[in-house]
């Protein structure tokens, strides 16, 4: 899918209105009708994250698999602790489905765990033994890292268990993860579906139903902006 000929050029990286480029948020806001930005209020911000990686790691000839997740990025204003734990959950499940059934055995467990402390579960849960290249292994490990410094004690016990069972699936994936996640591009294009995951793990959970935008209301909405 290409984007409309009226519309910015997307691509990589934070850009200037004016600049005729856009990333895939900074797209949002426009047909939000926001400020111009790459953090639009009009998204929920795992969301807005999850998508701004995306489309910085994808090659240019590969960014418009985004396009049609631009109208559904937007109106996902929504947010408790049940919808940050639907998300994070949906991303542990997407990371189990690049590991061998042993190895998900391991994640389905740690998904289906109470631990009586999340946050030292998460930073004792044991990184697998591995012999995927480093930067394959490094990208796992540093992504569980990233979601137990997230934790903290005044997180719902809800919300704390999903991104203590996150990052425990990357430390599995860490040794046994099957795709290709040490190529960016590789592992963007797999993000893609991960984001459509979790905008309908999303839609499910709030009740959304998504409207697309037809073309000509996308025109007015632009030249409203402008």
């Amino acid at each position: 899918m290409s984007a409309p000929d009226f519309m910015p050029t997307l691509s990589a990286g934070a850009h200037d209105a004016e600049a005729g480029e856009a990333c895939v948020m900074e797209y949002v806001s426009l047909l939000a009708g926001e400020l111009w930005s790459d953090r639009p209020d009009c998204t929920h911000p795992i969301l807005a994250h999850e998508a701004r990686t995306t489309n910085d790691l994808l090659m240019d000839t590969d960014r418009p698999r985004l396009i049609p997740l631009i109208g559904r990025l937007f109106g996902t204003t929504a947010d408790s602790p049940a919808i940050r734990t639907a998300l994070r959950l949906t991303q542990a499940h997407r990371v189990a489905d690049l590991v061998d059934r042993s190895a998900r055995a391991r994640i389905a467990a740690a998904i289906t765990a109470t631990p009586v402390d999340p946050i030292a579960a998460a930073f004792n849960f044991p990184i697998a033994e591995s012999d995927l290249d480093p930067e394959h292994h490094a990208h796992h490990v540093a992504q569980s890292r990233i979601m137990a410094f997230a934790l903290s004690p005044d997180l719902d016990p809800a919300e704390a268990h999903a991104l203590y069972a996150l990052s425990a699936a990357h430390k599995v994936a860490a040794g046994e993860c099957q795709a290709d996640c040490g190529n960016g591009p590789a592992r963007a294009r797999r993000m893609v579906r991960d984001l459509t995951a979790m905008i309908d793990a999303y839609d499910e959970i709030t009740d959304r139903a998504a409207v697309p935008l037809p073309v000509d209301e996308v025109r007015q909405l632009i030249a409203e902006v402008r």
